[in-house]
């Protein structure tokens, strides 16, 4: 069984696993404090204790809070940003169902705990209803067209700066700042800053491949408990983006266990960008079309699909292969051909064209009819590999020459120009009928 099987159906058949019927499965990086069935009394307790500075002597934005969610008399923690003095945006993975309603009372289920820096000092504000929310198709985040909401705060706050938001997109390989809650226990977080590069393209997300797709996915940052809902900036401190979710980690196993891994998956999450996402001021887009594309499972196995095939793999090796040939002969030129050999590829070297006669045929006139000449060909071997972002790619792991023997027909060249080209060694016999100038891709063997 191939390996592009088993990643493009096992795989997806895997995922069923992770897709439900619209049920919000606990993110890996929601922390919920340890202490199940609490008293009202406790809960009070518990709210009361909680604490968030910032990391260090580092000095972070006084727009960003913890938020504190009650779940079944539970407490789960995210991250969120001031919008405007009486809002905080998060993603709607944060809340539970029930919360994901648009006027949804908030007060008895979600509170805010806003940091001292040098200008505040530590806040804590309630909430007053959800103003606006995502509705999340199933639990895979690549198939969130958005991830946010809007909570209204039951006491406006005037004086904490306000994250302001851009609809400039996500450019792929390019750093962007992010600023993660970080839910230490029951009581204490700390902000963090990481700086996070953005991903096209990947096997984790092959829907993310624009800079307007609603969906992203970002490397080199680690995502830990309270990350969801922390905001991702740009160099002018614009909110382009927020964090969604982590990697599956089912699927990073999963990936680890074909052998298509070079090096060591980077982490990752998925994150949604307010390139296509609404806000509450607007529901404006940076590419409509692009916002608005079908997300489904069906592409996704298409694009991974195409990832996997062999032309799009070895493409860039087979081309780099023939160009390197280009000054094995003077008289010659070679193409590549592709042999599957399991998930490998050998890439089997043959006389494609003879080069322009005129440049070269006047210099043998003094050689005999039938020209022999033995020379040094490449034989190498390809494989599909995967990278530390999920890109598949082709990768050469085994390379070495032989040599070989090629005869044609001086007499025939020049008269028909046109001839008969015999390749051969010990192991090979191949013979090449009435080959000219004229490249063609075919390749015949007898």
């Amino acid at each position: 069984m191939s390996l592009r099987f088993l990643l493009t159906t096992t795989l997806l058949l895997g995922m069923g696993v992770f897709v439900g019927c619209g049920k919000k499965a606990k993110n890996d990086n929601e922390f919920v404090a340890s202490r199940p069935n609490l008293e009202p009394s406790e809960m009070d307790m518990l709210l009361s204790r909680q604490e968030v500075a910032c990391d260090g002597n580092q000095a972070c934005p006084n727009y960003l809070t913890k938020i504190a969610v009650v779940n079944n008399n539970k407490l789960n923690f995210c991250t969120g940003f001031l919008v405007n003095e009486n809002t905080v945006a998060t993603s709607s993975s944060c809340l539970p169902n029930l919360l994901r309603l648009v006027g949804q009372d908030c007060s008895r289920d979600i509170f805010f705990f806003f940091p001292k820096t040098s200008n505040r000092p530590a806040e804590r504000v309630g909430c007053k209803q959800v103003l606006q929310v995502s509705q999340l198709d199933g639990n895979d985040p690549i198939l969130w067209r958005d991830d946010v909401s809007f909570l209204e705060l039951s006491t406006p706050l005037s004086n904490r700066r306000q994250a302001s938001i851009s609809r400039d997109g996500l450019a792929n390989a390019k750093e962007y700042q992010t600023w993660f809650v970080d839910q230490q226990d029951d009581y204490t977080a700390i902000i963090r800053r990481e700086y996070c590069e953005a991903a096209y393209n990947t096997y984790i997300n092959p829907l993310a491949s624009n800079i307007s797709s609603p969906s992203m996915v970002f490397n080199n940052c680690e995502m830990k408990n309270g990350n969801t809902g922390a905001p991702i900036l740009d160099s002018k401190g614009k909110v382009r983006a927020v964090v969604s979710s982590n990697m599956d980690a089912k699927l990073r196993t999963y990936l680890e266990s074909t052998g298509l891994l070079t090096t060591s998956l980077r982490q990752m999450f998925h994150a949604t960008s307010f390139a296509c996402a609404p806000t509450i001021d607007n529901s404006e887009m940076l590419d409509e079309k692009e916002c608005t594309k079908d997300l489904n499972y069906n592409k996704v196995d298409r694009l991974r699909s195409e990832m996997l095939s062999n032309s799009n793999c070895f493409a860039d090796l087979k081309k780099k292969l023939e160009a390197s040939l280009e000054s094995a002969s003077k008289y010659i030129s070679f193409g590549v051909k592709l042999i599957p050999n399991g998930d490998y590829q050998r890439a089997e070297v043959y006389p494609k064209c003879f080069k322009p006669l005129a440049s070269w045929i006047a210099t043998l006139n003094n050689t005999r009819n039938n020209y022999v000449m033995e020379m040094a060909l490449p034989n190498s071997t390809f494989k599909r590999a995967m990278d530390e972002y999920g890109r598949i790619y082709g990768a050469a792991v085994d390379t070495k020459n032989e040599k070989f023997f090629l005869q044609f027909s001086l007499k025939s060249l020049r008269s028909m120009k046109s001839s008969t080209v015999y390749m051969w060694n010990d192991a090979v016999n191949k013979t090449f009928p009435e080959m000219s100038e004229t490249c063609e891709e075919s390749f015949i063997e007898e």
